[in-house]
């Protein structure tokens, strides 16, 4: 299976869609090959994933392995952001930075180069803290409670 051929079709409808693709791979749950699609944006609904999932099936299909079913997802609500055009993404929502076995919560304000400005609350006072990205060891997206 030529996994790149597949990614580089996989990305040309995507921008259709006006979605990002968040990773690709196989993988192999209860018997059965998989090819996962993750893709990324705003206000994805069923509809449109299905609507998704139609377009790649039929334009991979001469390159999927016959032992190999396609599974389309978003890539959730709380996921590792494993790249800063990722983080970029993100400003006004909710992160969570690891760095040093310490983590930080907060609302990404923007980005700077490769500087990350988030909003915290800090026993009640709400301040901005700087945090490289490419000195934490993850940052994901996450939910607030």
């Amino acid at each position: 299976m030529n996994i790149e051929k597949i990614k580089e079709i996989t990305l040309e409808i995507l921008k259709r869609f006006d979605l990002e693709l968040y990773s690709i791979r196989t993988k192999r749950e209860y018997g059965m090959n998989i090819l996962e699609i993750l893709v990324d944006g705003d206000d994805i609904d069923a509809s449109s994933l299905g609507a998704v999932n139609e377009s790649i099936n039929e334009a991979i299909d001469e390159y999927l392995l016959n032992n190999y079913y396609l599974e389309v997802s978003t890539a959730g609500a709380i996921r590792v952001l494993n790249s800063l055009d990722q983080v970029k993404r993100q400003v006004g929502k909710y992160l969570r930075v690891t760095k040093d076995n310490k983590s930080i919560k907060g609302v990404l304000e923007k980005v700077e180069d490769d500087t990350l400005f988030i909003k915290i609350n800090d026993k009640g006072r709400i301040k901005v803290i700087e945090t490289s990205f490419s000195e934490a060891d993850e940052v994901e997206l996450t939910v607030k409670f």
